[in-house]
């Protein structure tokens, strides 16, 4: 009797140790597991402020090259109109009259310009596939660029489109200002399961250091990232850029 008693007061001693060390690893496993939580919400956390950050950035540049643009060009020029108003003999002169006259259509473009450069109205008004289109009208011959879509484009929200345009707009600029490229090609396709866009050209590439430093690869980058979106460069001296987009639609 006392035997049995011992073996149960140490199978019981024995089940209390198991359900001891049981409940502390259980207990230190959900613990471990909410600090994984946590970290992946300060991580997201960290990445939504960077994200916020960057796009602050970009607004404060756009911001800054539209103030540039109205003071050194429209700011300018109503000076100078204003001088060549002000002046009696230009209502007495022929050719002043022409000058004043062939000024103000330069101030509405310019103007219009500025507009659009603040938020593209034409998106609302076309969509995306003809605003761009509008867009390359505008370029210069020495550039030749090249617009393929595949696939019926599905309008997705203004949000949305704005930043697409916005990356395109910011390609094409680089393109210009830095690239020496005489051809370019913008590439849409859309599917059901996602958005692509390649755009490529074939100018004198650029260091991939210059994606950390670049303002103009930086602005592209932060949009990309506000769209969550996958990206991917490449370039190599003299052998032109590539940007591929991809965007998930379910």
């Amino acid at each position: 009797m006392i035997v049995n008693i011992q073996y149960i007061v140490i199978m019981i001693i024995v089940l209390s140790i198991l359900i001891i060390t049981s409940f502390a690893a259980y207990r230190a496993f959900v613990q471990k597991i909410l600090r994984e939580k946590s970290r992946q919400h300060q991580l997201e956390l960290e990445h939504q402020k960077e994200i916020s950050i960057q796009y602050t950035n970009v607004q404060e540049n756009e911001r800054k090259r539209i103030a540039e643009a109205l003071h050194d060009d429209i700011g300018n020029k109503l000076n100078i109109l204003s001088l060549w108003i002000s002046n009696e003999e230009t209502w007495n002169n022929k050719r002043s009259k022409e000058i004043i006259a062939q000024q103000i259509p330069v101030l509405i473009e310019t103007t219009r310009t500025i507009s659009h450069s603040l938020y593209p109205i034409n998106l609302e008004k076309f969509g995306l596939i003809l605003t761009i289109e509008a867009l390359i009208s505008n370029i210069n011959q020495s550039l030749c660029v090249q617009l393929i879509f595949k696939h019926t484009y599905k309008k997705r929200s203004i949000a949305f489109e704005v930043q697409i345009y916005r990356i395109i707009q910011e390609f094409l600029s680089n393109v210009i200002k830095h690239a020496k490229a005489t051809k370019m090609l913008i590439h849409i396709r859309d599917t059901d399961a996602s958005l692509v866009i390649i755009l490529s050209d074939n100018g004198i590439g650029f260091d991939n250091s210059r994606l950390q430093t670049g303002m103009g690869l930086k602005n592209i980058n932060s949009r990309i990232q506000s769209l969550n979106a996958h990206s991917k460069w490449k370039s190599k001296k003299d052998k032109g850029s590539l940007l591929i987009l991809k965007v998930l639609t379910q």
